[in-house]
């Protein structure tokens, strides 16, 4: 029945967008209820087509937000099957809810698509390595410790080099996707980074637990001691509490009750913190917590906790620019383009901290960067699920910022510094991309050096 409907929509998509266009009366959701409202608040305007990076690179109509909507909402008011598009219009999306910018009703669609999936999998099942990895992995800290080790060892041992020459990591799925693209795993976690750092310099300002992204603390940790550096510098005690994942790739990947368990979990362990702010240095991973009031809020045993929890969490770009960045800051004559990750609310002192920041860097030269809010097409395991739609959204995005004549690109979303790193080294190899707070902290060091006396921490 969908590929009927998929050749229609191909050829311009008039069938599906005049049948739901003259549709009688909504009937009466099947499932999903919750969602089916904003769904049908789409008014087929076709603007999302302009900012969807999937669109963009492969333009045919189910790949814009209006085509999904409207093929999850015939599946809703039963006119088909949520598996019969479960292969394209569900899982070709990045999420990233970028359309919403050029949405006039406000449709959000990656929420949308993430509840699809969610129903889909109820309705069919949960493919197994991905129930084990998000129902046994993610959400416990010691088993993410356990993979560092496992990875470290493969690693010394040469396995980790083996595998991927001779090919092995492409039948290891998920696990091996992960091997080829973020490469070998530095030895010291951020956790281990954590218990060697100084402490607060001058008059103590606060205290502030640092929620570190589970992704981030394996692949790029110096990312996140930068994180902790400027905060210290800043006169901000750093506690780091040990969590597990977030749950925003259960919530991706259509997960439900794992990303219920993950929440759960971490408000737990937070809820009872003595600490004056939860921050976050991953974009993605520190909206999801803060979304932990609405998601729990039927949980009458910690639906007032998540959202206390919720509402004292801040990305801590925000949170530093509100509270006021201390630390001298040296001069770094470098020409930075930065990458806005696409999990950035669309307005506000989020989207903009991060320019604010490195504008008061002394001596940087900011350059303009085309389609800057579009995703880089790194978004959780999209690399593995569609990668030849990931490498082609991520050429895009290269090929911007070789446009724009920076020499250093600049983002705070984990899964945006792999991948750019990764189409840096395929597309633009003199290219360096750093996190956010790497920058902060390389001015840092650069004000130290110039300080008759003293010497980086």
């Amino acid at each position: 029945m969908f590929a009927d409907r998929a050749g229609a929509v191909q050829g311009g998509g008039r069938d599906v967008l005049l049948q739901c266009a003259t549709m009688p009366e909504p009937v009466a959701p099947r499932f999903l209820a919750d969602v089916y409202e904003a769904a049908s608040r789409c008014n087929k305007c076709s603007l999302c087509q302009a900012v969807c990076p999937t669109y963009l690179v492969n333009p045919v109509e189910w790949e814009t937000a209006r085509g999904r909507v409207a093929l999850i909402r015939d599946a809703i008011e039963g006119r088909l099957e949520l598996r019969d598009i479960a292969d394209g219009p569900l899982s070709t999306c990045l999420t990233c809810n970028n359309c919403i910018a050029a949405c006039a009703p406000r449709v959000p669609t990656g929420d949308i698509v993430s509840r699809a999936r969610q129903e889909l999998h109820e309705q069919e099942g949960h493919p197994a390595g991905q129930t084990l990895v998000l129902r046994s992995v993610l959400p416990h800290p010691r088993m993410l410790a356990l993979v560092h080790r496992l990875s470290r060892a493969a690693q010394v041992t040469g396995l980790h080099a083996l595998a991927r020459h001779s090919g092995v990591t492409r039948w290891l799925g998920a696990a091996g996707a992960l091997m080829e693209h973020v490469g070998p795993l530095p030895a010291r976690t951020a956790h281990h980074r954590a218990r060697a750092l100084p402490a607060a310099e001058g008059t103590p300002r606060g205290r502030v637990a640092l929620f570190v992204c589970c992704y981030q603390n394996l692949a790029a940790p110096a990312a996140t001691e930068a994180v902790m550096r400027v905060l210290l510098s800043s006169g901000f005690e750093v506690v780091v509490p040990r969590l597990g994942c977030s749950g925003l790739p259960a919530k991706s990947l259509g997960d439900r009750d794992a990303e219920l368990d993950m929440a759960r979990r971490n408000v737990e362990r937070l809820r009872e913190l003595a600490v004056d702010a939860l921050v976050g240095d991953v974009t993605s991973c520190t909206g999801h917590v803060q979304r932990y009031g609405e998601l729990l809020r039927h949980e009458p045993p910690l639906a007032a906790a998540a959202a206390a929890v919720a509402s004292r969490t801040w990305r801590v770009a925000e949170f530093l620019l509100r509270a006021g960045l201390t630390a001298p800051l040296g001069p770094l004559r470098w020409r930075v383009a930065y990458d806005e990750p696409c999990s950035l609310p669309l307005g506000g002192d989020a989207r903009e901290a991060p320019y604010r920041l490195l504008g008061s860097i002394p001596a940087l030269q900011m350059r303009p960067l085309a389609e800057t809010e579009m995703c880089c097409g790194g978004a959780g395991d999209y690399v593995r699920r569609e990668p030849e739609r990931s490498a082609a959204i991520l050429a895009r995005k290269l090929n911007n910022v070789a446009a724009s004549g920076a020499e250093v690109l600049v983002t705070d979303n984990i899964s945006c510094l792999i991948q750019l790193r990764e189409g840096a080294r395929r597309h633009a190899p003199g290219l360096r991309v750093m996190h956010l707070f790497e920058v902060l902290l390389a001015s840092m060091e650069s004000a130290q050096r110039r300080a008759p006396g003293r010497r980086p921490g």
